[in-house]
């Protein structure tokens, strides 16, 4: 689906009138530079946090009991990110992490992370947004790194925040996705 869509796009741009190829590409470039004036502002700007991963939830209902227990729901790793509160006052994070994932395989993932907060009270924060990253894993295209994106809620109190996340399913076959993964923050600023 991934490689046929892309075909798709690279169709539709070779299509195009010169000129018109090269206001799409202009305008991708300025799109891709954006990007890396933004992340390293994150970077060079952010303040540093250590992130600790800890549980994966596998969704009953789409893996079998048998299965289940042979799944590892302890995915302890460790990271570090870069956090920058933005001019709106919500959050934009670059970070690594690396963790146990359900097979017992370490999983690498490097990304981008943006959060918009609400703020109910004193220091008590609830955000909700997505992250976009490189992943790989052993069981997933043979450990080849793999571009992911997926929803992330949160909830902090101060320096600390839980994060949580969601692969949803992506076919109708038996074990395989509807998985939570939790992981927290400690933001040393």
């Amino acid at each position: 689906m991934r490689w046929t869509l892309l075909a798709v796009l690279l169709a539709a741009i070779s299509m195009l009138a010169p000129a018109s190829q090269a206001s799409v590409l202009g305008s991708a470039q300025n799109w891709a530079d954006g990007v890396g004036q933004n992340l390293a502002n994150i970077y060079d700007n952010g303040n540093s946090s250590l992130f600790v991963s800890g549980y994966t939830w596998h969704d009953p209902s789409t893996y079998t009991a048998a299965k289940r227990a042979t799944l590892n729901s302890h995915a302890w790793g460790l990271g570090w990110s870069r956090q920058l509160t933005d001019a709106n006052g919500n959050d934009q994070m670059v970070y690594a992490m690396i963790f146990s994932d359900s097979h017992r395989n370490a999983e690498p993932v490097v990304g981008y992370a943006k959060q918009w907060l609400w703020r109910p009270v004193g220091k008590l924060h609830f955000g909700a947004g997505y992250t976009a990253g490189i992943t790989s894993r052993a069981d997933i295209f043979n450990n080849i790194p793999f571009p992911i994106a997926l929803p992330l809620l949160s909830v902090s109190y101060g320096r600390f925040t839980l994060y949580g996340t969601f692969l949803p399913k992506v076919s109708n076959t038996l074990n395989n996705g509807n998985v939570a993964f939790f992981f927290a923050r400690y933001a040393f600023h």
